[in-house]
């Protein structure tokens, strides 16, 4: 399903597909405007950003950046699954830092640490591998994932990743 934002403005689908740039944008997926090939960034090396990769016609740019920015926060949401989905995002543990790695291996990579138990304001030495995970369905870090869901602390991943 590549549609991200239908109908903004009336007629014109926003999204993404499986096999896309590791760099979270939007590009036109309708059949009807397929063709101009229109697409936004939305983040430069982990800031938040709304940059035209070409040109757009002003209204309907205009209205695609009032719903971005109103809808941030899912679709945010939605590339951190296809984030880990891809692999696009790994981690690194020691102790209680976590480090995020995004897109490895690729000019657009960024960083980000996380010190878990200051973060859940727990008490916790370290952390061992088999307590923490990335869920893509919920697109958060989880620690003790063979808990129960319901006592599982998460940790939003667009929270951490993107600033600005």
């Amino acid at each position: 399903m590549p549609a991200i934002l239908e109908d903004v403005p009336p007629g014109y689908d926003w999204g993404w597909y499986s096999r896309e740039d590791p760099r979270m944008h939007l590009q036109v997926v309708d059949r009807q405007h397929k063709g101009f090939k229109y697409k936004v960034w939305l983040e430069a090396r982990g800031r938040r950003i709304f940059t035209p990769a070409n040109s757009i016609p002003a209204k309907v740019l205009k209205r695609l950046e009032a719903e971005v920015t109103r809808r941030r926060g899912s679709i945010e949401a939605v590339w951190a699954h296809l984030m880990i989905e891809q692999n696009w995002l790994t981690y690194t543990l020691r102790g209680n830092l976590l480090t995020l790695i995004a897109y490895p291996h690729t000019p657009n990579r960024f960083e980000r640490t996380v010190e878990l138990a200051q973060h859940l304001g727990i008490r916790a030495e370290e952390f061992k591998p088999q307590d923490v995970g990335l869920n893509s369905t919920y697109a958060v870090i989880e620690l003790w994932p063979d808990k129960p869901i319901s006592r599982r602390p998460f940790i939003s991943i667009p929270e951490i990743l993107w600033q600005g």
